[in-house]
């Protein structure tokens, strides 16, 4: 502070300085006149609360779509608890399957995972038909059953595609020690 107190000493003269002649007459006609407004300034108060309430309106609308939209989304955990521990057991396993074979690593051949990749995703497209017919036939005893069978089958592909990783992997072990 005593540093800054020092060199307003030593320039005071420059401080003192009074501005230039016609300073004072270009403050007066920029304050004399009128600026021009923004657009968002040229709108009335009530046009832009109306705005933001027609905002907050149509958010809440389409919050409330989605939301219902989620729901309606029929699986075997609505049917009853049950099968609701039924398809959570089965979506742990499936999930758990799918973390092992990222741990593993992929075949060696693309055409394989590519096989692997298109059997999936058609088990999955099978699994939305039913959840579609599920929906519109929510007791129907066939429909439940067949969704339970994918949750089978899909582990079961699964476990086989993971011990034959495992045996490629063992193999390719068995290979390397001989050849050292």
């Amino acid at each position: 502070m005593k540093e800054l107190e020092h060199i307003f000493r030593d320039h005071k003269e420059e401080f003192d300085e009074e501005p230039q002649g016609d300073h004072f007459e270009n403050f007066l006609d920029k304050m004399n006149t009128p600026r021009k407004r923004s657009l968002f300034e040229r709108v009335p108060t009530f046009l832009k609360v109306a705005v933001i309430i027609t905002f907050v309106f149509f958010s809440g609308l389409i919050g409330y779509q989605i939301r219902n939209m989620e729901d309606k989304h029929l699986g075997l955990g609505q049917i009853s608890p049950e099968y609701r521990e039924v398809e959570l057991f089965y979506t742990s396993n499936i999930n758990s399957q799918l973390g092992m074979l990222q741990q593993l690593g992929s075949f060696d051949k693309e055409q394989h995972q590519s096989i692997l990749s298109e059997e999936l995703k058609d088990m999955d497209e099978r699994y939305a038909q039913l959840k579609k017919e599920l929906e519109l036939y929510p007791d129907d005893e066939r429909v439940i059953q067949a969704m339970i069978e994918y949750y089978q089958v899909k582990t079961n592909v699964l476990n086989r595609i993971i011990e034959q990783l495992y045996q490629i992997k063992k193999d390719n072990r068995t290979a390397l020690n001989t050849s050292v």
